[in-house]
């Protein structure tokens, strides 16, 4: 066993899970470019921070699965809610910091003044929508801006207005539905509800969602990023089309990027936010008969195919799922894209798309079979060879194309996590052991993968995973080790 694989396995060792506990999970700082005042802490950072004293808490959730509290904070400057001014403060068992994730601006310049009560700023809401329903107003202050505003909310049962009215000279500044019944027609023809995933602005239903984690663009089948943000008069998102203006493709770029975000929040606890604080941008419509999908660093990008081999790529749930996956990977472990590391990133974008296709409800052990009319998707978990690609170590390419293999050694560790799943001996019967593997389900596995992996050094191979992996099973340590050996990551290769 190297030294970098012991250390590696010191680093994860923590992170232990079985049937019913499971370890911390280990936020990485947040990326460069972020808003003043964004921080995210952990070790002895964190342990030292302090919550300022302009802050309230104002929520506390058990995060059960990672054995941490996490306590939310709400900035206030004199009597204003501070925009955007919250802080999380993750806590261990014993009351430890052990990360802060949010923002907080100690320093506010303020450039106007409270000189309407709220009531006066409801009533010049009320000119605009009526008295009807119930209402909420908070004073609040932008600190981009220096603005102090009241934010007026409008419940209603077929609406959510929020309005931004400047608290000096009773100006509307902002203007947005909350709650919307809108729907949309995806790549498929499905019918997909969009409610609460796009906002009223300026006289147009905008492609934000009202939280503003998700937002997507129409990028004009040009090669600009990231175009023009997707606009409709009516909130009824179903023109047809493959190309730009077609809005089946916004559609689907949109809400499965919704999708995935529950997931990873509700399933492993991974707040998006807390690394990207522009959210899920997505772009749909690149280029002119683009077959291709990627993340680029901050936001998704998806062509609208060729029309024959590919359709629109952000038809496929697990498409889009596993190219926000590599921005998962960016914000932690951050694997080299290249030779085995970048296998092992291909693999974890493979797995958590199918993940998030069977916890969306329409799972499968394929990649991309949903924009390939005459084919059954661009991957396959649990044969990785009817589609030309290892189910064994011992079969690996060995060649620099493709950067050394990045989406054909994948089939190894995909087909790993089938076996896992779903026991088993390897696909390719001249490299089945004649012995099954016992499969532990989606949900046990799913976790292994998602602690394990994003703890992986950047330039992690085959056996730094089997390392990690079975560092991070608890109880089904076992399980784990027999499905790597079945696809030839074994002892005889790792020396473990």
């Amino acid at each position: 066993m190297s030294k970098r694989t012991i250390l590696a396995l010191v680093a994860v060792a923590v992170l232990v899970v079985s049937s019913t506990t499971a370890g911390l999970m280990n936020p990485s700082p947040a990326l460069a470019g972020g808003p003043v005042g964004f921080r995210a802490l952990k070790g002895a950072e964190a342990a030292a921070f302090r919550v300022p004293a302009d802050a309230n808490r104002v929520s506390s959730a058990s995060m059960a699965r990672y054995g941490l509290t996490a306590e939310r904070y709400q900035q206030y400057y004199g009597k204003a809610l501070v925009l955007g001014a919250q802080l999380t403060v993750y806590r261990d068992a014993k009351g430890t910091n052990v990360a802060v994730i949010g923002a907080h601006y100690p320093k506010l310049d303020v450039r106007n003044q409270v000189k309407l009560n709220a009531k006066a700023a409801q009533s010049i809401v009320t000119k605009k929508l009526g008295a009807d329903g119930e209402w909420f107003v908070d004073l609040m202050v932008d600190p981009e801006t220096g603005i102090y505003f009241y934010r007026v909310e409008n419940q209603r049962f077929d609406s959510r207005w929020f309005y931004w009215v400047d608290a000096q000279s009773g100006a509307v500044l902002n203007a947005y539905n909350g709650l919307t019944d809108g729907y949309g027609i995806g790549v498929l023809g499905d019918v997909k509800d969009l409610t609460g995933l796009t906002t009223y602005v300026s006289g147009a239903y905008k492609m934000i969602s009202a939280d503003g984690r998700q937002t997507t663009y129409d990028a004009g089948n040009r090669k600009k990023l990231p175009g023009t943000l997707a606009s409709d008069s009516n909130d009824i998102w179903d023109l047809a089309g493959r190309t730009s203006p077609g809005q089946h493709a916004l559609v689907d770029a949109h809400f499965y990027a919704r999708v995935t975000d529950n997931y990873y929040l509700g399933t492993h606890s991974f707040n998006w936010l807390a690394y990207y604080p522009q959210g899920m941008v997505s772009s749909a419509h690149l280029g002119r008969n683009y077959a291709n999908a990627y993340w680029n660093g901050s936001q998704m990008a998806y062509g609208d195919g060729d029309g024959v081999t590919f359709i629109e790529m952000c038809g496929d749930l697990d498409v889009v799922a596993h190219e926000l996956s590599h921005g998962v990977t960016d914000a932690t472990s951050d694997l080299i894209y290249s030779y085995e590391s970048g296998a092992l990133n291909e693999a974890f974008s493979d797995i958590m798309g199918t993940s998030i296709e069977f916890y969306y409800g329409t799972g499968n052990w394929t990649i991309g079979e949903d924009i390939m009319p005459t084919d059954d998707g661009i991957r396959d978990m649990a044969d990785p060879t009817t589609d030309g690609d290892p189910s064994h170590y011992a079969d690996r390419y060995t060649g620099t194309s493709d950067g050394g293999g990045v989406h054909t050694n994948s089939g190894i560790a995909n087909h790993w996590f089938y076996l896992l799943v779903n026991g088993g001996q390897n696909a390719n019967p001249l490299r089945a052991s004649g012995t099954d593997v016992v499969g532990i389900g989606l949900s046990a596995a799913e976790q292994i993968v998602f602690l394990a992996f994003t703890g992986l050094p950047e330039d992690a191979s085959y056996c730094d995973a089997r390392a990690a992996t079975i560092a991070v099973a608890g109880s089904y340590a076992a399980n784990v080790a027999d499905a790597w050996d079945e696809v030839g990551v074994d002892v005889a290769l790792c020396g473990q």
